[in-house]
């Protein structure tokens, strides 16, 4: 069985270390980059947006940049992504962002979906939020809706660039506590973290923590 994602002596403008990495369903690894270019030029490698100077970006044995966007956007279909942008519909409803995209890709939504999108909506604290606009919510809330928007599509794989480091303790947290509950879950998604500082992990235990600020990088692996 081919190793999901894959990245081979990759060397990314701005990044002094080659990178190297694998990852598997249910795996968790945080990248630290030293700010947020950084972070921007490795989202968008990863995800085979940029071409990188050289190495490669493999997903299920298939190179990201190698490949035409016919075939990338098929891929995608399985990977969520969640960033400091959130990419929510300003005229849509909470809800209606969370639940739609679902629903256009699959045709309905399974009641399963439901029931995940509220609870996790609970945790959240943004249940009395659901048919509230994105413009009326927080930064922060906003992520979370996003956040919840990705998980409810059972990606394959997850990334997370969503600047965590910048959002009050609190929001933090509880963001780290329902991903950390997701991660727990038998067919959670192979997630990365992208961020530019260390960040509290409560319940969170990275397979991997991959630190780029420093060359050679300082790489820490779960005991």
């Amino acid at each position: 069985m081919p190793v999901l994602f894959e990245v081979k002596d990759l060397v990314i403008p701005g990044i002094p270390e080659r990178l190297n990495l694998q990852l598997d369903q249910g795996m968790t690894v945080f990248l630290i980059t030293s700010g947020d270019r950084e972070s921007e030029l490795v989202f968008r490698t990863l995800l085979g947006e940029q071409i990188p100077e050289s190495g490669t970006v493999m997903f299920e044995e298939q190179c990201l940049h190698c490949i035409d966007r016919h075939e990338r956007l098929k891929i995608r279909q399985v990977v969520a992504t969640v960033t400091a942008t959130t990419n929510l519909i300003s005229n849509l409803k909470v809800w209606e962002n969370i639940t739609l995209p679902l629903m256009y890709h699959n045709g309905s939504l399974a009641p399963e979906s439901t029931d995940q999108a509220l609870q996790l909506l609970e945790e959240a604290g943004l249940l009395e939020n659901i048919w509230s606009l994105p413009g009326h919510l927080s930064a922060a809330d906003r992520i979370m809706v996003s956040f919840i928007r990705a998980v409810i599509s059972a990606p394959r794989f997850l990334v997370v660039a969503a600047s965590l480091e910048n959002l009050p303790s609190l929001q933090q947290h509880i963001f780290l506590r329902i991903a950390a509950n997701v991660q727990s879950n038998i067919n959670a998604p192979a997630t990365l973290f992208i961020t530019t500082e260390m960040i509290q992990l409560p319940g969170l235990q990275p397979d991997m923590i991959i630190d780029l600020r420093q060359s050679p990088a300082l790489i820490m692996r779960k005991s």
